[in-house]
């Protein structure tokens, strides 16, 4: 069915009626010219009155997808025709007569108080609207540490620990954890986030997978390619912040989830808890370089 165009299936549909129609039209007059009377000729004439009805809508309406330049009728404005200026509009009010405004000389830019979102209303300043704190609100530690083919630079480590940072945070930031309210806090908000964004296809375990193997719906019905295991040394070998930008913007099938996980806390929090799956776990972290 959803191979099938709707425009052109219900326009087949209507030539059927109108078929219809016309035989039924060519029956009744016949029958009629012949005299003939009874229940039959009833049911004809009350057909008949039915579809030629029809058939008045659809040559005052026309069919379903017909392009015209004609203005379309409007029988419940609604919320169609605002008062507000559209972008590249015309205003009266300016004297070059444009709706864009340059912004005011020596203003502050401002860009939501989340992720995609409004300014909202607040009582002092808040400095959140510049996102300025990088490490914060995108997981990056260095935006110019970049590899010889361009890529984002990995962390350091020597002796198998973590001696700097590369294009990515290497931990949590602490400003998460105390807007939390503290690590467990945190966690819980974790959790609450995963299970309700990402268990669809990763499962409630992280352990993604397809088919009989699968532990999220999308991987058991085949939706989609296997989601990933975010339990493997690869992934636990990855930055903090290089996965809460997956968790933002996506990578490779998976899309970006910024625009429904709106909070970075919120963000920061499924890290977290994906930390926690991988330590109960127990996998090993043998990618350190």
């Amino acid at each position: 069915m959803y191979m099938i165009d709707a425009n052109v299936f219900m326009n087949a549909v209507v030539a059927v009626i109108l078929g219809t129609t016309a035989l039924l039209l060519v029956t009744t007059v016949t029958a009629s010219w012949l005299g003939k009377r009874g229940r039959v000729m009833s049911y004809l004439y009350m057909f008949t009155a039915l579809f030629v009805s029809f058939t008045v809508v659809v040559a005052a309406m026309g069919f379903r997808g017909k392009k015209s330049d004609s203005r379309p009728w409007h029988l419940f404005l609604d919320m169609k025709y605002q008062a507000k200026y559209l972008s590249q509009g015309q205003s009266k009010y300016f004297a070059d007569g444009r709706s864009n405004r340059l912004p005011p000389e020596n203003t502050v830019p401002f860009d939501g108080t989340d992720y995609s979102a409004d300014a909202g209303t607040h009582t002092a300043p808040n400095p959140d609207f510049l996102k300025a704190d990088k490490r914060y609100y995108f997981g990056i530690a260095d935006a110019d540490a970049k590899g010889a083919d361009g890529a984002p630079a990995k962390p350091k480590w020597a002796g198998g620990k973590l001696i700097g940072e590369g294009y990515y945070v290497n931990n949590l930031p602490q400003q998460a954890v105390e807007r939390a309210g503290g690590w467990e806090a945190l966690l819980k908000r974790g959790q609450a986030q995963f299970n309700r964004n990402c268990s669809v296809c990763h499962g409630t375990s992280g352990r993604g997978g397809g088919g009989d193997l699968a532990y999220g719906i999308v991987g058991a019905y085949g939706l989609s390619v296997a989601p990933a295991n975010v339990l493997t040394p690869d992934v636990q070998a990855q930055p903090d912040g290089q996965l809460f930008n997956t968790i933002t913007n996506g990578k490779s099938a998976m899309p970006g989830y910024g625009h429904q996980v709106r909070d970075a806390l919120d963000r920061w929090a499924i890290v977290a808890y994906v930390r926690e799956l991988q330590f109960a776990n127990g996998n090993a972290v043998t990618d350190k370089k």
